[in-house]
């Protein structure tokens, strides 16, 4: 998994890349959390990305996030390693 952090138009997100997480408030493909970032990512699925010009997958781990690198001011991106 990945916790994705960073800004939309100003305002915070997080998502979680994945997996879908069932208790999740919003959800789409494999990415969980915020609203906004679903919504940005719903909005995008299906088209090409405004700089690598691939299109964007959903269900593609990798692809969500660097979605979310093209599309948005991200701040953080945290791969969870499993171990504690």
């Amino acid at each position: 998994m990945v916790t994705v952090e960073g800004y939309i138009d100003g305002v915070y997100y997080a998502v979680t890349v994945g997996e879908p997480r069932p208790e999740a408030s919003t959800t789409i493909g494999v990415a969980s959390g915020s609203r906004r970032a679903c919504l940005l990512l719903e909005l995008h699925k299906g088209l090409r990305l405004p700089e690598s010009g691939q299109v964007l997958d959903v269900t593609a781990p990798d692809m969500v996030v660097q979605a979310l690198q093209e599309l948005t001011d991200v701040t953080s991106v945290r791969r969870d390693t499993g171990e504690e």
